[in-house]
C-alpha cells in the first residue's frame, strides 16, 4: 500500500492562496478556465506535505502513521482520535490538531509511541490492525449522556468501548463481538447476532451502538449501548437474519460494507464492494430494512465503477456536518462532496477533493499548475498539498471547521478548511 512517487517542490503561498479562493467557475473577464484541486490546510503523519514513507521514514512515534485506514473521532475540537492501522494503535489527542505534524498526546493499544506489534496473545488493552473509530453519545447506569469511545478491532473480530472518553493510556471496559477480551475468533458459519467477522467501523449516536461487520456482509443495530461484554445485536441489516452473510446488491443486501455515518436519527453505510453508499432516512428498526435511497449507482442493482459525478469507486469512510455528506471514494483517489443529504437515487455530487473534476482518478496527479493541474500526458506523479492517494476515512469537526481525510496510501491525514469546498471548473 506504500507508494514512494517523485518529489515537487512546495507550491508558492500566492499559488496555494489563489486555489483558495477560486469559484470552481470560467473568469467573467478572461478565456482560461481555472480548475480547482484544493488544496489541504495542514498534514498529519508528515512533515510535510510532499512525503509519503509510512512512519515518515523512519521509526514510529507520537507524529507518524503507517497506513492508517479509518476515519478519526473527536468530541467537538476537545478530544481526538486516530486509529493507526499499521502500527496496531490509536493515537490520542487533548484538542483536535490543526497544524502540520501535531504530535499525539498519549497512544491506546501500544505501551509506548515506539512500540508497533499487533497484540498477540490477544488482551483487554491491544489493537491487532484497527480500523475507524468513533466518540459519541449514550447514556450512563443513572440515565445521564455521556461521551463514549468505540474502535473497530478489526483483525481481532471484535469492538471496544470506553465508558468515558479516554484521557491517557487505559484500557477499554467493554468488548463487542467477543465472550471477553481474550478471545478474537472469527464468527462461524453461519454468524449469529453476537459475533462478528473483520468489523471495520462503528458508531455510537442517541445511545445506540452501529457495527460495520465487513467478513458477514451486515451491519448490526444494539438500541442501546452495551455495558456488559458480548451483548448480541437487536437488528441486522444488509441480511435479512442473523443467521444469513451471503454478499448480494439489492435494496436490502450488501457486499463487504466497510464505512458508516449516522446521528442516531439517519444511517449511512458505506457498501465497499457495491460501489455505492446506502441511505435509511431513519434507522432501521427491523432486520432486513430497504435502504430509502442508493448514492454512486443509478439503482439498487447496479454497479460501475465509470468515473462521474455520480458514482464511485469501493468508497470507504463516510461523515457529516449535518448538512452535507462526504464520502471518501477510495478507489478514485477523491473525497466527494454532496451539499445536502440526496433524497433520489444517483445523486451528483458538488465538489471534490484529490481531483480537479469528477473525471480524473490518478492518484497523487499534480503537475503544479493553477490552472489545469492534471492536464499533461503522461500525467505527472506528485505528492503535494492538492492530491490524495487511496483515502479511506472522513472526520468533520464541527467546532473547528475542518474536515479531516485519512489519506491512507500516503500515510497520512489531510485537514481541509472545511467551511466551503468550490465546485470542479470546466
Amino acid at each position: 500500500m506504500i507508494r514512494r512517487s517523485r518529489w515537487l517542490a512546495p507550491l508558492a503561498a500566492s499559488s496555494l492562496a489563489l486555489l483558495a479562493g477560486c469559484s470552481g467557475n470560467k473568469s467573467s473577464t478572461s478565456t482560461t478556465s481555472t480548475y480547482n484541486l484544493i488544496s489541504a490546510a495542514a498534514v498529519l503523519g508528515q512533515g510535510g506535505f510532499t512525503s509519503a514513507a509510512a512512519n515518515a521514514g523512519g521509526a514510529a512515534g507520537a507524529g507518524t502513521l503507517n497506513q492508517p485506514l479509518g476515519g478519526a473521532a473527536g468530541s467537538s475540537g476537545a478530544s481526538f482520535f486516530l486509529p493507526d492501522y499499521g502500527n496496531n494503535r490509536v493515537l490520542g489527542f487533548n484538542s483536535a490538531p490543526t497544524v502540520n505534524n501535531t504530535p499525539a498526546n498519549f497512544v491506546l493499544g501500544q505501551a509506548d509511541f515506539t512500540t508497533t506489534t499487533p497484540g498477540t496473545p490477544v488482551a483487554q488493552g491491544n489493537f491487532a490492525f484497527p480500523g475507524a473509530a468513533w466518540v459519541g453519545s449514550a447514556l450512563d447506569a443513572n440515565g445521564n449522556p455521556v461521551l463514549k469511545l468505540v474502535v473497530a478491532d478489526t483483525s481481532h473480530n471484535r469492538v471496544l468501548i470506553w465508558n468515558t472518553v479516554p484521557t491517557a493510556n487505559t484500557p477499554p471496559d467493554v468488548v463487542i463481538g467477543q465472550a471477553g477480551f481474550t478471545t478474537s475468533t472469527a464468527s462461524a458459519s453461519p454468524p449469529t447476532a453476537a459475533d462478528l467477522s473483520a468489523p471495520s467501523a462503528a458508531a455510537i449516536a442517541n445511545n445506540q451502538l452501529f457495527v460495520v461487520d465487513q467478513g458477514n456482509n451486515r451491519v448490526l443495530i444494539w438500541k442501546t449501548v452495551p455495558t456488559a461484554n458480548g451483548v448480541p445485536a437487536d437488528i441486522v441489516i444488509g441480511q435479512p437474519d442473523f443467521a444469513t452473510n451471503s454478499a448480494g446488491i439489492t435494496q436490502a443486501k450488501m457486499s463487504a460494507p466497510q464505512g458508516i455515518w449516522t446521528d442516531g436519527y439517519r444511517l449511512f453505510v458505506a457498501d465497499s464492494s457495491n460501489n455505492r453508499v446506502l441511505y435509511w432516512t431513519a434507522v432501521p428498526t427491523t432486520s432486513g430494512a430497504n435502504a430509502n435511497f442508493v448514492i454512486g449507482q443509478s439503482s439498487f442493482t447496479f454497479s460501475t465503477t465509470s468515473p462521474s459525478a455520480q458514482t464511485m469507486n469501493t468508497p470507504i469512510g463516510i461523515a457529516s456536518d449535518g448538512t452535507r455528506l462526504f464520502v471518501a471514494d477510495k478507489g478514485n483517489n477523491r473525497v466527494l462532496v454532496f451539499n445536502s443529504f440526496p433524497l433520489a437515487n444517483n445523486a451528483a455530487a458538488d465538489a471534490v477533493l484529490g481531483q480537479q473534476n469528477f473525471t480524473h482518478t490518478g492518484a497523487n496527479i499534480d503537475n503544479g499548475t493553477s490552472t489545469n493541474p492534471q492536464s499533461d500526458t503522461p500525467q505527472v506523479t506528485n505528492i503535494t498539498a492538492r492530491t490524495l492517494n487511496g483515502p479511506t476515512g472522513v472526520y468533520y469537526d464541527s467546532s473547528a471547521a475542518k474536515l479531516y481525510v485519512t489519506d491512507r496510501g500516503n500515510n497520512r491525514v489531510m485537514i481541509y478548511n472545511g467551511t466551503s469546498f468550490p465546485a470542479p471548473g470546466n
